[in-house]
């Protein structure tokens, strides 16, 4: 019994392989002939085991059925055992060579399923890094939109963007405020209303050049045009438009920027109507006007009076250093005018084109043109006026000459008669005397008028010489004691030192006949502005060490309206016959001597104080 179980066993185990090999067959793709044969030689095991088993069962016995034992040896052993083992055998030698080739496979497929794998990855990384690198150009693009939008709609400049000719135009919320709009949907409401997204622009004319240089040009600047507002009011624009091409070349998007330039341009015409009225008067002014450029000294423009004086032509002098033409100094640069100065005038000659010179009074002040500092020069032809002056001169010279020769006559006969002792006595041979000292006197007078012209013309050769200042003082006393006791004014003389004048000394350096007229003119002036009753005071101070102060204090004041000029020529103000010279001449003098002179005036006080400095050495 036991047998039989080992048998059954057996013969289940070899029958699980031969199903396993069956089931397995579809599988197999190389050594399919060895397959079978394997296939074939466990089929054939099997059956061996089969007969072998049968030999248990009284029933199924071969010796039975066949009678004959020989038979189930031949199945059993020859063509079940032996025959499954060839098959084996034979199944194996041809198949093992195929389980090396599935085994290279294998690992081929292995190889190539980790490079698969690798590349796989390398992909999925890849793969990886493309999304991330999108999404990051993704949110970048995003961001630029949004800063695109915040800037289109924030901008401060107005901007219209749209398809050029087409129905797609968008504007910014300062492009609508421009407009008078309130908001952008305002403004795209009334669009929609009118079915027009160029009705603003009045001047339909406009927009068709506006659209054609659009469609030829990719850049457009400084195109100008009317645009309406929402209030109905007509505005001039300025529009610089950038476009966008198509794949075929063609401009078919756009972008504008505008600027309202009505208020501007309203500037430049007031500007440039007040340029030409400018231009008007310039050139129709008397006296010839300059403009220069401050630094360089070129000349920037001139007027026709100016051409007119000098001879020269605009082209030849615009653009130019001035001194190569007026002037005709070898620097650079001029000094116009000195540093701070806002107006300089002085007399000048200025050289014409045709080689003289003339002489001309100039005024200079600073101006600032175009944000440039520019110098304005005026020229007033004074040379009438030299002419005139010259033949002054020459006549007062004749005159002064022609005075002296009777003068000088009259002083002869005085002496000649005061010579006879005998016969001229008394009270005779005194007016004598006098008329001698008054004629001497006259003599210096007219001797003096020629000096003051020789000093205004710079031409005075001054030599200094000792002097007693206060013999100076006594003459000028002397000879203005009458003037002074008939208008009740008293003059008092005093030294700073406390001594007695009339009988002191004070030594300077000068000349008597300057000095005795310098004194004269100051002492004249405070008598006569002196009230009755009042006192002039004059004041000397020893040397020190090198100058003497004198000052002259009178009661009254100097007229508020001459005060600033009080020592120009003929100022004067008050004295019916007054000439404006004392005060002239007296600081000419102080000038030509080296000294100095001030006034001083005090309402309050309601007194005039002289001070004159003179040298001692």
């Amino acid at each position: 019994m036991f047998d039989v179980i080992l048998e059954s066993l057996r013969a289940l185990v070899i029958g699980g392989i031969l199903v396993f090999f069956v089931r397995a067959d579809k599988d197999v793709g190389y050594g399919r002939r060895g397959y079978l044969f394997v296939k074939i030689g466990f089929l054939l095991i099997l059956f061996g085991s089969v007969i072998d088993l049968t030999d248990n069962f009284e029933g199924l016995n071969w010796t039975v059925v066949g009678g004959n034992t020989q038979v189930q040896a031949f199945l059993e052993k020859i063509i079940g055992y032996l025959g499954g083992f060839v098959m084996l055998a034979i199944g194996f030698w041809l198949w093992l060579p195929s389980l090396h080739t599935i085994e290279s496979f294998q690992d081929c497929l292995e190889d190539d399923k980790q490079s698969l794998g690798r590349e796989r990855a390398e992909l999925i990384s890849k793969l990886d890094r493309e999304v991330r690198k999108r999404r990051a150009v993704e949110a970048g693009l995003l961001i630029a939109e949004e800063r695109r939008m915040m800037l289109y709609e924030k901008a401060p400049v107005p901007i219209v963007h749209g398809i050029i000719g087409g129905s797609l135009v968008e504007w910014n919320t300062a492009f609508a405020r421009m407009l008078g709009y309130d908001s952008i949907e305002e403004l795209s409401s009334v669009v929609r209303e009118f079915d027009d997204p160029v009705f603003m622009w009045p001047v339909r004319a406009e927009v068709e050049a506006m659209l054609a240089a659009l469609r030829a040009e990719k850049t457009i600047v400084n195109f100008e045009a009317h645009i309406q507002r929402k209030d109905g009011s007509i505005i001039l624009a300025r529009l610089d438009f950038t476009t966008v091409e198509d794949r075929d070349g063609v401009n078919y998007y756009f972008y504008c920027f505008a600027e309202d330039i009505t208020e501007r341009r309203a500037a430049e015409e007031l500007l440039a109507n007040s340029e030409r009225k400018l231009k008007v008067m310039m050139d129709t002014m008397p006296i010839g006007l300059t403009l220069l450029d401050e630094e360089t000294r070129e000349v920037v423009d001139v007027n026709a009076a100016m051409l007119s004086m000098t001879g020269y032509t605009r082209e030849d002098i615009v653009g130019r250093k001035c001194c190569k033409f007026f002037c005709q100094s070898d620097k650079a640069l001029c000094p116009a005018l000195e540093e701070g100065e806002a107006v300089a005038s002085d007399e000048r000659l200025i050289h014409m084109q045709n080689g003289d010179d003339l002489p001309v009074l100039k005024s200079v002040s600073r101006v600032v043109l175009d944000n440039r500092s520019c110098l304005l020069e005026a020229f007033v032809d004074i040379s009438e006026q030299k002419r005139l002056e010259h033949l002054k001169e020459d006549v007062d010279r004749i005159v002064a000459h022609d005075i002296k020769a009777p003068i000088i006559g009259m002083i002869s006969a005085c002496k000649v008669l005061l010579m006879d002792e005998d016969t001229v006595q008394g009270e005779i041979r005194d007016i004598l005397g006098t008329i001698e000292q008054q004629g001497r006197k006259v003599l210096n007078m007219v001797g003096m008028s020629m000096t003051i012209y020789k000093m205004e013309a710079g031409s005075y050769s001054y030599t200094p010489s000792p002097v007693d200042f206060i013999d100076v003082i006594k003459d000028v006393l002397t000879e203005l004691g009458e003037m002074a006791e008939s208008l009740g004014v008293t003059v008092d003389v005093r030294l700073s030192d406390g001594s007695d004048y009339m009988t002191s000394s004070l030594v300077i350096m000068g000349q008597d006949l300057l000095y005795d007229s310098m004194v004269a003119n100051l002492l004249k002036n405070a008598i006569e502005a002196s009230s009755a009753g009042g006192t002039v005071s004059i004041e000397l101070n020893r040397c020190d060490p090198d100058t003497m102060l004198m000052t002259i204090e009178n009661d009254g004041v100097v007229p508020s309206d001459i005060r600033a000029s009080f020592f120009d020529k003929y100022v004067t103000s008050g004295k019916r016959a007054g000439t404006g010279l004392g005060t002239y001449s007296a600081s000419l003098v102080v000038r030509t001597v080296g000294g100095r002179i001030s006034m001083e005036t005090s309402d309050e006080k309601n007194r005039t104080v002289i001070s004159v400095t003179l040298p001692c050495v």
